[in-house]
């Protein structure tokens, strides 16, 4: 058996016990940031310039964040907790308020070495928004300091140090070496861990250096681990078994499996978060990425809306600090959370806010996606109807809006038995498809619009034949859509939401294929563990067999993730 299957078999057992009794007892680098993508990752936006208020105060303590501490050299309690809000901050992916932090550290105590080392720390590449990352140049006055007052430094922050110095080179002020930068300073990270064995935070720091070399890169799509992140996970993991409320280890292990098939791994974790950090709007928002993996949609949904009620909270406290109030990719994952589990009318509810606080242009199609959602949730719920009466704006050169469009269209004509119009969808579908801006990824972490539009293009092929009784030809559109949505690079929400397994599955049920469908339903459940529609059709697939064994399980498992559905769905797709 490979070696990272016994990694994960202890946590796997976890998991399933949770999973059972559940059943049963009914988830700002301070450099500029040139982004054309405002507010569409995971984490707060990022801004560079920060000034103290009229009292020279660049932050007050906020609630909510723990206690986690890591003990440095000062003769100042303020400068000590200053410091530890900072670091819990950076390792939450606030590193807006974790500059402030460190700032307002180095205020308390200006011969404060690892003050600054924290500053250096949060001036670094953001692990979501590394690609747009340009080095401020003001960092090399901040090393200066750093260096200036190490003498009176540990010998462990000595060593923190010359890593740090190993992430800015001042011969490189463009920073055209960053990725060398990056690789040099993780590698210095790793050999003190090999020097001080029990620093939790050293093999944190190391572990959030490597994550920023791999960002959203740790699993293929086959479920096998890639080089690096089994050594990641066990770091993590060695530290939550010392320290189950350490703040990074929660974090990172949450982003280190959610893309597995075996997300559910990071259960415990997504309830930590909530409770440990509940006013850290990031940390509480990771744990909806656990949520939504592992089937708790209701959790997801509520979870978003905390950390949103976070970030105004925090905005208030630290006027003119946060100059964002609202965060899209909460909303978005709220509504793909509300969606997956049935909830119709919260999920188009989240939908339009995230609508409207995107602003589409021809060239960024990732907007157009966020701006487009409100049709997922009306496929998904199969309302026609609305679809056909939408008259949503869409300009005539955001060519992905417009596919996703045709997509939901054509499928409300075909599953009205509207032949005709539902061709022609698709015929638009595909001439859209050749405009060369969908070839370019949303983000380099992501797949491209041309690979969703190859899916949507394949699943409306499929309906319309499916519709027409020819049903081999719909079976290997299918096919083709499964294999198109196999390809897709791992995000959160997914950036195609209708899985392909759930329509063939309910096409080979439809044909007395059940034995079939079995399959399909389980690889899909493989895949996305514990989503109902899928749960929904293994239960139909299994009694058409007249299996009996799993019968109960299955039920309990859809029951569960509909547990507050709108309706609960007929099939696995309307």
């Amino acid at each position: 058996m490979k070696k990272w299957l016994f990694i994960f078999l202890p946590a796997a057992l976890v998991f399933t016990a949770i999973v059972q009794k559940r059943y049963f007892d009914n988830h700002y680098t301070i450099a500029t940031v040139q982004s054309d993508i405002p507010g569409i990752s995971c984490g707060p936006a990022n801004y560079n310039v920060i000034l103290p208020d009229e009292n020279g105060k660049y932050i007050t303590l906020l609630p909510g964040w723990g206690n986690h501490s890591y003990t440095i050299t000062t003769n100042s309690d303020s400068a000590q907790v200053y410091f530890d809000q900072g670091l819990t901050m950076y390792y939450s992916y606030h590193p807006r308020e974790a500059m402030a932090s460190f700032k307002e550290a180095a205020r308390f105590d200006s011969s404060c070495t690892m003050a600054y080392w924290g500053q250096a720390l949060a001036k670094g590449p953001p692990y979501n928004f590394g690609h747009q990352y340009v080095m401020d140049k003001n960092i090399f006055g901040i090393i200066s300091l750093m260096n200036k007052y190490v003498t009176m430094a540990s010998a462990r922050e000595k060593d923190l140090v010359a890593a740090m110095n190993r992430r800015y080179d001042k011969s490189d002020i463009d920073d055209k070496d960053r990725k060398a930068h990056n690789i040099a300073y993780a590698a210095a990270l790793k050999q003190l861990i090999s020097r001080y064995s029990n620093d939790n935070d050293i093999k944190s720091l190391y572990t959030d250096a490597m994550m920023l070399i791999h960002p959203w890169d740790f699993w293929y799509n086959n479920g096998e681990p890639k080089p690096w992140t089994m050594e990641l996970i066990q770091y993590t993991r060695n530290i939550l078994s010392e320290d189950p409320h350490h703040p990074a280890a929660l974090h990172y292990f949450i982003h280190l499996t959610e893309a597995s098939h075996q997300p559910g791994v990071a259960l415990q974790n997504a309830d930590s978060l909530k409770k440990l950090f509940p006013s850290v709007a990031h940390m509480v928002h990771m744990a909806s990425h656990e949520y939504e993996r592992s089937g708790y949609y209701m959790e997801g949904v509520d979870v978003n809306q905390k950390a949103d009620s976070n970030v105004v909270q925090y905005s208030n406290l630290t006027k003119g600090l946060i100059q964002s109030v609202h965060v899209p990719h909460y909303d978005a994952v709220s509504a793909y959370c509300a969606l997956s589990g049935g909830m119709y009318t919260i999920a188009m509810e989240k939908a339009m806010e995230c609508r409207s606080h995107v602003n589409p242009d021809a060239r960024n199609t990732y907007q157009q996606y966020l701006y487009m959602f409100p049709y997922f949730p009306m496929v998904r719920s199969g309302k026609w109807q609305n679809i056909l009466s939408d008259s949503t704006y869409i300009a005539n050169d955001w060519t992905y809006a417009k596919i996703i469009r045709d997509f939901a269209r054509g499928m409300a004509y075909a599953r009205s038995k509207n032949i005709p119009d539902a061709v022609k969808c698709l015929e638009q579908l595909k001439h859209e498809k050749n405009d060369t801006i969908l070839r370019i990824p949303f983000t380099p972490y992501m797949s491209s619009p041309f690979e969703c539009a190859s899916i949507a293009e394949h699943i409306l092929a499929a309906a319309i034949f499916s519709e027409q009784k020819n049903y081999p030809a719909a079976i290997k559109a299918f096919e083709l859509a499964i294999k198109a949505e196999d390809g897709l690079l791992y995000t959160e929400p997914k950036i195609w939401m209708l899985p392909a397994r759930q329509y063939l599955g309910a096409l080979l049920l439809q044909i007395q294929q059940p034995a079939e469908a079995e399959k399909i339903y389980r690889d899909d459940i493989r895949r996305n563990p514990g989503n109902g529609w899928s749960l929904l059709g293994l239960y139909q697939s299994l009694q058409q067999q007249q299996k009996t064994t799993e019968l109960f399980s299955a039920k309990q498992g859809y029951t569960q993730s509909f547990a507050h559905a709108d309706a609960v769905p007929a099939a696995s797709v309307y």
